[in-house]
């Protein structure tokens, strides 16, 4: 399938999937008057304009640079939480950030420079990244008032137009009876493990712990997206990627510790 037929199957997937779990626990998926046009802006941002981004850079890039330069989210979330005064601009954890993004931009340019994966795929999965962290703030008041399952089931909503857009004509160009059981095992996966699973972790994540360290466990998928991506593809990173991956995670993490680090006591009058 092309990555916006994908897109609009798996959405379609993940959305009766969560309707029916919905009325076999007979969940309220009630929401408030008010809180409507703010569901389906982040459902439209997380769920249909992130997916299209990302998707179709996914299928122009590999796997180990594009779950990189995906893995600036956490850094994007703390930023833009500065910007709406959620949380408390940190020098250090600036310094990190200035860190990271030179590190993706390594990782950009060796992909590009190695034939690996194109610029404009690598630029599309980078403009997915804003898109998710900008989602992510604006689920989580929503998620202080309305329980994970029942919300993003209701914020799916605001991706169905963007999304059937997108992969509509391409959807109905598939043959599923001529996929094989490899074919229906990666379906199987994206709907449930990396859509269901994955989506309500994260907004469980960010009703728990708060946006910015609920995105920061996604450090870990460059890691295990490389490793995959040389055992399934033989894609091999080139050095300049490698140093480009060193310096991201390095900036990350100093971003990660100034955040944790407990704030100083003001001084007594």
């Amino acid at each position: 399938m092309t990555p916006s037929a994908v897109a609009l199957v798996r959405f379609l997937l993940m959305w009766a999937t969560l309707w029916a779990i919905c009325g076999l626990w007979r969940i309220d998926t009630r929401i408030q008057r008010e809180h409507w046009p703010r569901v389906l802006f982040a459902g439209c941002m997380s769920m249909g304009i992130y997916m299209i981004f990302f998707l179709g850079g996914m299928g122009q890039t590999s796997p180990a640079e594009g779950s990189i330069i995906l893995a600036t989210a956490p850094i994007l979330t703390y930023l833009f939480s500065i910007v709406l005064r959620q949380e408390k601009l940190q020098w250090l954890a600036l310094l990190g950030t200035a860190i990271a993004f030179g590190g993706v931009s390594m990782v950009i340019l060796g992909g590009h420079l190695s034939g690996s994966g194109s610029l404009v795929g690598n630029l599309l999965v980078a403009v997915s990244a804003v898109l998710w962290a900008t989602s992510v703030l604006q689920m989580r008041p929503l998620l202080q008032i309305y329980q994970p399952l029942p919300l993003m089931t209701q914020a799916m909503a605001g991706a169905v137009i963007p999304l059937a857009i997108f992969g509509g004509r391409d959807a109905l160009q598939i043959h599923p009876e001529t996929w094989n059981a490899v074919t229906w095992a990666n379906l199987a996966q994206m709907v449930f493990g990396s859509g269901l699973v994955g989506f309500l972790g994260i907004y469980r994540g960010v009703r728990e712990v708060g946006p910015t360290v609920a995105t920061r466990y996604q450090l870990t998928i460059p890691m295990i997206a490389t490793f995959f991506s040389w055992l399934i593809y033989h894609q091999t990173p080139q050095p300049l990627q490698w140093l480009g991956m060193i310096v991201v995670i390095s900036g990350i993490a100093l971003a990660a510790y100034a955040r944790s680090r407990p704030a100083k006591p003001s001084a007594p009058l």
